[in-house]
């Protein structure tokens, strides 16, 4: 019995996994925006679940809570541009985008969705769009913006993906040209959500966050 008790006392010091709510604040010191439920794919119409696709109730409340903890984040005047990452992949990082990016066109709001991870993108799969031209294209001068930007089933939801997959991602993402695409995109919608990369695999989010006003960062449960 002594052992048993030892044994699960250890265990339970050396599980370092996040749980619950406080488990973030306490370890991140970070403010909790909300708490997405996972989504059966036989609920999902579609490669990933969506709000414009009939998903469950909860799934939309959470989506439409982390909505409007994101918009009172902050009180900056003119566009406002958020990336969404996380610590690894496939932790949810590319459901809440382009969910939260669904949500505030909803809302009314002029929104854009960046596909900015050019290593493994999947936004145009989940809206349904081609890959090429998108980022990539428009940063090495090889396709216009306008031509890259795709509409969506909402007319304030805009979407540009990544791209043709290029050998220097982080080269990219750091040059002048990206900052300058950033501040031309910011006069023509209220709201920029960026799907980045883990951060733990590439240094390509630790790049993008130079020029964002905000980071979500996305906690697979567990």
């Amino acid at each position: 019995l002594l052992i048993a008790v030892t044994l699960a006392f250890g265990l339970e010091y050396v599980d370092s996994r996040l749980r619950t709510p406080d488990d973030v604040k306490k370890h991140l010191g970070l403010p909790f925006l909300g708490l997405v439920p996972a989504v059966r794919a036989k609920d999902v119409k579609g490669p990933s679940p969506l709000l414009d696709r009939g998903v469950p109730p909860a799934f939309s409340e959470a989506i439409r809570g982390i909505r409007t903890s994101v918009m009172f984040s902050t009180a900056t005047e003119g566009a406002r541009i958020v990336m969404v990452t996380s610590t690894g992949p496939s932790e949810g990082k590319t459901v809440v985008s382009t969910n939260v990016g669904d949500a505030l066109a909803q809302a009314e709001q002029r929104t854009l969705i960046i596909d900015g991870d050019m290593r493994r993108p999947r936004v145009h799969e989940v809206h349904g769009c081609t890959q090429e031209p998108g980022l990539s294209n428009v940063l090495v001068g090889a396709a216009e913006l306008k031509a890259a930007i795709r509409q969506t089933g909402h007319p304030l939801l805009h979407v540009l993906p990544a791209g043709l997959i290029p050998p220097n991602p982080a080269e990219l993402l750091s040059s002048t040209r990206y900052a300058r695409l950033l501040e031309t995109l910011a006069q023509e919608y209220d709201w920029i959500v960026v799907d980045a990369p883990p951060v733990l695999a590439v240094t390509d989010a630790a790049v993008m966050a130079n020029g964002v006003g905000g980071v979500l960062f996305v906690v697979g449960s567990e």
